[in-house]
């Protein structure tokens, strides 16, 4: 039940319909806190649906879905503790990894200038870089330096690993699994 304490995500019934296709079924489940947790399935199976309920981008067609005993949507309190990395990452023009980690520090009131500068410094991307001179897989490792750095209660990661060169995979997994 969500009003258990080791529970942290609580999901009751969610059904997502968009316009002619039934995404999510009625899908009800809860995690515990303090774990690692993976959606496996095909492609078109509703994980990055899913995903965009709950970090609150999408709100269900029926259904709950509450974190810590809060609802997810129309939320910001609760959403500052998200961090959310799509699996197309948004690439806003001109942009390059310190101009948003300034927007960022300035929305996340968790922002760690600290652990900024420590990933910056164990990625190969220089952080004055423009994103649209970045490949995919350089785009990734920005989010994910960025997404760390906001230290949000719960990280999540659509297609986490797509894009990155099996080293930096090797290094994101060890960051993730230590934090």
């Amino acid at each position: 039940m969500f009003d258990d304490p080791n529970v942290v995500l609580h999901c009751e019934k969610i059904d997502k319909i968009y316009p002619g296709t039934k995404a999510l079924d009625q899908v009800s489940f809860d995690l515990l806190k303090g774990k690692v947790n993976v959606l496996i399935g095909e492609n078109g199976a509703g994980k990055s649906t899913f995903l965009r309920l709950l970090a609150g981008v999408y709100r269900p067609t029926e259904g709950r879905i509450m974190i810590n005993g809060e609802d997810v949507y129309e939320n910001p309190a609760l959403k500052s503790e998200l961090f959310f990395i799509p699996d197309e990452i948004y690439q806003m023009p001109g942009a390059s990894m310190d101009s948003l980690a300034k927007i960022y520090s300035s929305i996340y009131p968790n922002w760690s200038a600290s652990r900024y500068a420590e990933l910056v410094k164990r990625f190969p991307i220089p952080p004055e870089r423009k994103l649209s001179a970045c490949s995919k897989g350089m785009r990734r490792q920005i989010a994910i330096i960025l997404g760390l750095s906001c230290m949000p209660k719960y990280l999540l990661l659509d297609e986490a690993f797509d894009g990155l060169d099996p080293v930096i995979r090797v290094a994101v997994r060890k960051i993730i699994a230590d934090d």
